[in-house]
Order: structure tokens, then sequence, then C-alpha cells
């Protein structure tokens, strides 16, 4: 992800930067969770904390599964 971010937006972030994301040591600041929301393809309230995650998460796998489940029962 980081390479990604690096080329995309010009930036130089590290692996050990984003782990520390990851496991909450370090908050990304708003340009940065810009980028997260672009390179994950999240809206940016669910990585504010806007949206309640694990509902999102749950309508979003809803979606993507359905229409597979769907073409099997045709």
């Amino acid at each position: 992800m980081s390479d990604w971010i690096n080329a995309r937006y010009g930036t130089a972030l590290t692996r050990e930067y984003i782990s520390r994301w990851e496991r909450g040591a370090v908050t990304p600041g708003a340009y940065y969770l810009r980028c997260l929301s672009v390179v994950l393809d999240v809206p940016l309230a669910v990585l504010e904390g806007q949206v309640d995650r694990r509902e999102f998460l749950t309508d979003a796998a809803g979606a993507a599964i359905a229409p597979v489940v769907a073409s099997d029962l045709l």
C-alpha cells in the first residue's frame, strides 16, 4: 500500500509507518485519510469514523456477494 500511495501522491510513506496506523499507534492525518480512501475504495466518512464501520462492511460484503448468489439461483 505504501508503494501505491507514494507513486500516486509523491509521498514518502514507509511500510513501518503504515503498520503503526494499522496497530493504532498513530492516526493518519486528513491528507493520508483521503489517500487511503482512494486506495481502499472506501468512502472517506468510513475512515473518519462518521459511519459505523461494521455496518458499512456488512453492507459492502452483501452487495459484493449478492450477484454471485443470485446467479447461482437462476
